[in-house]
């Protein structure tokens, strides 16, 4: 990841590559299949995840079960009402985005916050 350091201000500013997710070790793709998987989408992971990856994946998940209804508001009007389970919400989000990369993206550029958490990194800097 790169970093770049600000000569008047001394803020330091990290550019996250596009296909990965703030302060997780999962690639954007891999989690997109798993929980497509886990959705009901497609059948799952190709090749099948290691056990790390496995267990990183499964505390992904376990995160998002705890964002439904914060992700559900954001997304307000652009999802169809009646929205109960993370399911649901999964597979209603990537009709209506495509993919996890423009779900991402949409969600730092327009609320600076991430499908798992309010990240730091995603927050505009303070005005010195």
């Amino acid at each position: 990841m790169q970093r770049f350091l600000c000569p008047c201000c001394g803020h330091t500013v990290s550019v996250l590559p596009s296909k990965r997710l703030p302060y997780r070790p999962i690639q954007v793709d891999r989690l997109q299949a798993d929980s497509d998987q886990r959705a009901e989408i497609h059948c799952g992971l190709d090749p099948p995840p290691d056990l790390i990856e496995a267990g990183c994946l499964h505390r992904i998940w376990k995160r998002w079960l705890t964002r439904v209804v914060h992700l559900k508001d954001l997304f307000g009007q652009l999802l169809p009402a009646g929205i109960k389970t993370a399911r649901h919400l999964w597979k209603q989000v990537r009709r209506r985005l495509c993919s996890t990369e423009s779900i991402l993206r949409f969600l730092a550029q327009s609320f600076h916050t991430s499908l798992l958490g309010g990240y730091r990194c995603l927050q505009p800097s303070p005005r010195s």
